[in-house]
């Protein structure tokens, strides 16, 4: 008995194995790779280019990549793709689809910024060739600014480190300690975006940086206790509640250090 396409009346022997009931370029007419929007937008911090992808702020590894890598993210982000369950045909994340090959490439010109999607794979088993599709995605930036650089410019900070001496630091060993603090605060931010110096001040016989959290001040106190032995203690002032009634405290964090060469 010959078996034929019921929707274009192929014969199975012309066009390989028929997939339910279809011959093999009938399938994948009636079966899309992907499927995307024409259009997505995406906001972006015009402070330090971090962009907006579902909850999360992320960081591009430069501001030059910045807009095509949040163009990338919320086109992918957006995008599904064909997979055969037992419950039949289902358009699932990216990373949930397997056989299933993609290149995003973005592109950033005079007429808008728009994403190409490159799709390759099969989603039934019985396919003969991989089927390709493609689809093109305009992204439409929206520029704001992101939560971190919004407390950040409020000045916001939950703790403080206090950098003493036992006298007056000398200036050369000051500005080090400063730089090697903001070096830290750098690579934790990389880390962790929240992680942040509000203010740096400089008082007679120290420093002052307010910093996003207590973490953050403890760690840079460690770090001065073994490199400079620095004592460190800690306090914390109630300045108010939360609506569950828990304390809300201001810490600040204490590291002393030693009589250095040159102190007065």
């Amino acid at each position: 008995m010959r078996r034929f396409c019921y929707k274009c009346g192929a014969l199975e022997a012309e066009r390989g194995p028929l997939i339910q009931g279809l011959c093999q370029p009938c399938f994948m007419e009636e079966n899309r790779l992907v499927r995307s929007p024409s259009e997505v937008r995406v906001q972006i911090c015009s402070r330090c280019n971090a962009y907006l992808v579902g909850n999360r702020w992320s960081e591009p590894a430069d501001k030059e990549s910045a807009l095509g890598n949040a163009a990338k993210s919320a086109a992918l982000s957006a995008l599904r793709v064909a997979r055969l369950t037992q419950s039949g045909m289902r358009f699932v994340r990216p990373s949930q689809a397997d056989r299933m090959e993609l290149r995003i490439e973005p592109e950033i010109g005079p007429q808008g910024v728009f994403v190409d999607i490159h799709a390759r794979g099969k989603v039934h088993e019985s396919q003969v060739e991989p089927h390709a599709e493609q689809a093109r995605v305009e992204v439409k930036p929206k520029w704001t600014t992101c939560d971190v650089c919004s407390l950040r410019s409020a000045g916001y900070h939950e703790a403080i480190l206090q950098v003493r001496g036992k006298g007056e630091i000398p200036a050369e060993t000051l500005r080090g300690i400063k730089s090697m603090l903001e070096g830290y605060a750098t690579d934790a931010h990389e880390r962790n975006r929240a992680a942040f110096i509000a203010k740096i001040e400089e008082k007679p016989r120290g420093l002052d940086l307010y910093l996003s959290s207590t973490t953050l001040a403890r760690r840079m106190a460690s770090l001065l206790k073994t490199k400079f032995g620095a004592e460190v203690g800690e306090t914390a002032k109630l300045i108010g509640r939360d609506r569950d009634g828990h304390g809300r405290f201001k810490v600040s964090v204490l590291a002393r250090l030693p009589t250095l060469p040159g102190d007065v």
